[in-house]
């Protein structure tokens, strides 16, 4: 037995003096030898110099360490500095006893100092596009390796710059300090890591899978991992992976914003547009989804957004592979337009310059190529839509875009009760694009509306809207000036506070005798109907009657050359309005600077009483009428015609001619007499309060 002992104790001795010598010869090896041995390895992989500037140095223990510092790789020849990467300093920590039974046992990995250029030059090519100086001999593989376990990944002082040599954008990353550990290549990552994104801070913190599920043949790995920057705060659910080397992505989806407005104002400095959006007062956003993605579709499923009381619901789907094809379903119970974005809380912008053409309708070519780039699917349905004060109910969209052809139809809406639906069409596949409108309302209560906006002392009752026009052109212009179609908007037994009339001041209804401006009126009717050829729109009926006056207006507005060409001729029904001069108003000038005139010397009067002059008057609707210059009206006319019936019927209605309060007789012979001047209660006062109230209404 003690010869054994003797023998073990043997082999003891010698393996502690080979391991001894080992280790004395190892402390005595000069490392350094080998950097020009990395370097030129280095340059044949990737046709870069690297250098190392600093020792190569190892520590001997039974926890042995390399460490190097200064280390450069160049950058490409093309690159805007030398290098590409510098590190201040590399260390691996190993455990020795593993490496006796062939495995690889990283205690600790620390990076520090690192500098990273990652950069694009004008063509977009890369600067981590490598040029190897040579390829590597076929028996030179180095076969099956060991994966080594890494117990734990310390990175500080880390920055990384990219440059967009296209775009010319910039994007600067500092990782103050990244953590990672496991404690082998089976157990799940625990990281950790805080830095900036141009100078914005952000944190990341988690669990990944193993080392050995990510680097396995599928490379799928389960994520659970929370990000917070920039006031947004996302979680990740789920799993990751390249499997066939395509990104997978399967898990739930979690982003909470603190305040959108103040996002957006940090957000801007990587993306200037954002500086335009309108100010948002959301104070709090989050959204829940299901995260999916194969490498060619992605999409978001059970998705549930809350902002303040709005809320969405819904999924969407993105093919990415070949053509673009979305497709959206969205549900809502309520979205607050007046909570998400109050009018008033941010200074007013500045008016907008008038286009120096003087024309509205811009010719700039309307972006249809942008309609060519994608296909998409949308459909919305929402119980309630509030929009400055307006509480729009079972709104419905259905959208459709194929190959540059933009369809929504149809869309429909409750408003202030009553259902308003139609259809609109812009196709921008064919070679001159086409517009096709469509809306119709039955029954609007324009009373609700007004009610709804805080309103109650202005009018009430009920209205029928249908407007179906088509057009052709690449701009708003062209489209404008070659739109064809009619519009009708008409109104019968509402009511009026005279408020409504006392659009400059109570000087204009206290000039009409027996008009009380407290008193409700009885709108008979109100009729705008206007038929559309070819860019000119000829007013068919313009006709607004109460119990004691009637307004008819006649002319046209030219859409092509933007230019108007109207008259509202303002009558009194009773004997006790008829003591106030009354004078039709002509409107002229264009679109963006309209003119207007008490037109005293184009009064329309009784030149309808013959034939060839109603004639006339149908043929230029009702213009020829009003160039009877000579024809002035008397005070005292009153005029009885019911326009109200062929108004509303859609027919063509011209002004019909006047009679002498309690007379009548004609008063065309009244000659060119001016009206009796009466102080600023009676008929001046409304001269000069008609006047202002034009200005008033159009903003001049």
């Amino acid at each position: 037995m003690s010869k054994w002992i003797k023998i073990a104790g043997g082999i003891v001795v010698v393996l502690v003096g080979v391991i001894v010598a080992g280790v004395a010869i190892l402390g005595s090896m000069d490392f350094n030898q080998y950097k020009g041995l990395i370097a030129e390895q280095a340059k044949k992989a990737t046709g870069r110099d690297l250098q190392i500037a600093g020792n190569l140095n190892l520590e001997i223990s039974l926890n042995p360490a390399i460490a190097v510092d200064g280390v450069t790789f160049a950058n490409a020849a093309w690159g805007s500095r030398p290098e590409m990467v510098t590190v201040e300093r590399f260390a691996a920590e190993v455990s020795l006893l593993p490496l006796l039974s062939g495995q690889v046992v990283v205690n600790r990995l620390l990076v520090e100092g690192v500098d990273l250029l990652a950069e694009t030059n004008k063509d977009g090519t890369g600067n981590w596009e490598f040029t190897p100086g040579e390829k590597a001999e076929a028996g030179e593989s180095g076969g099956d390796a060991t994966l080594p376990s890494v117990d734990q990944v310390v990175m500080r002082g880390i920055k990384v710059t990219y440059k967009d040599g296209v775009s010319g954008e910039e994007y600067r990353v500092a990782l103050d300090e990244l953590t990672a550990a496991a404690g082998t290549v089976d157990a799940p990552v625990q990281i950790d890591a805080k830095g900036s994104l141009n100078e914005k801070v952000f944190k990341i913190a988690g669990t990944l899978g193993s080392v050995a599920q990510m680097t396995s043949a599928d490379g799928v790995y389960p994520v659970d991992i929370t990000a917070e920057a920039l006031g947004v705060k996302t979680g990740y659910q789920g799993t990751l992976g390249t499997p066939g080397g395509n990104i997978a992505v399967d898990g739930q989806l979690s982003v909470a914003v603190a305040s959108l407005k103040s996002t957006l104002a940090e957000a801007s400095a990587f993306a200037p547009a954002l500086k335009d959006v309108p100010p948002i007062r959301a104070d709090k956003i989050d959204l829940t989804s299901k995260l999916t993605f194969d490498g060619k579709n992605a999409s978001l499923s059970g998705m549930a957004l809350q902002a303040g009381k709005t809320d969405i619901a819904g999924s969407a789907r993105a093919a990415v592979g070949g053509r673009p094809n979305v497709e959206v379903a969205l549900t809502s119970n309520l979205i607050d337009l007046d909570e998400l974005l109050p009018a008033g809380e941010e200074k007013a912008a500045e008016p907008a310059a008038k286009p120096a053409d003087g024309r509205v309708f811009p010719k700039d070519p309307l972006p249809l190529d942008g309609l060519k780039a994608a296909d998409a699917k949308v459909s919305f349905d929402g119980k309630k839509l509030v929009v400055q004060g307006n509480h729009i109910e079972d709104v419905s969209v259905r959208l459709t875009l194929k190959n540059g052809n933009l369809q929504v139809d149809p869309f429909s809406a409750v408003v202030a009760g009553t259902k308003i639906g139609g259809n609109v069409g812009l196709n921008g596949a064919v070679s001159v694009p086409t517009l096709v409108a469509k809306l119709n309302a039955a029954g609007l209560d324009y009373g609700e509306l007004l009610r709804q906006r805080g309103i109650t002392d202005i009018a009430s009752g009920k209205l029928d809207a249908d407007v179906d026009v088509k057009g052709a052109g690449g701009s708003v212009r062209a489209i404008m000036a070659s739109l064809n179609g009619k519009l009708f908007v008409k109104t019968e037994n509402g009511k009026l506070d005279s408020n409504a009339l006392n659009i400059v001041s109570s000087d204009v209804m206290s000039a009409l005798p027996g008009f009380n401006s407290k008193d409700d009126k009885t709108i008979k009717c109100g009729v705008v109907n206007f038929d559309i050829k070819d860019g000119i729109a000829n007013a068919k009926a313009i006709v607004f009657e109460t119990g004691g006056l009637s307004a008819i207006g006649v002319g046209t507005a030219d859409l092509r050359e933007e230019k108007l060409n109207l008259i509202i001729d303002p009558r009194a029904k009773q004997t006790s309005l008829a003591s106030a001069a009354v004078v039709p108003v002509a409107i002229t000038g264009t679109f963006l600077e309209p003119e207007w005139a008490l037109d005293k010397g184009a009064l329309l009067g009784n030149t309808a009483s013959t034939v060839a002059k109603g004639a006339a008057a149908f043929a230029t609707m009702g213009l020829s009428l009003l160039a009877e210059s000579a024809a002035k009206r008397a005070v005292g006319a009153v005029d009885t015609t019911d326009y109200c019936t062929p108004a509303l019927a859609g027919k063509t209605v011209v002004p019909g001619k006047m009679e002498e309060a309690g007379s009548g007789g004609d008063t065309s012979s009244s000659g060119g007499s001016e009206p009796a001047k009466q102080d600023s209660g009676g008929a001046g006062g409304v001269v000069d309060g008609v006047s202002k109230g034009l200005k008033s209404l159009f903003g001049n």
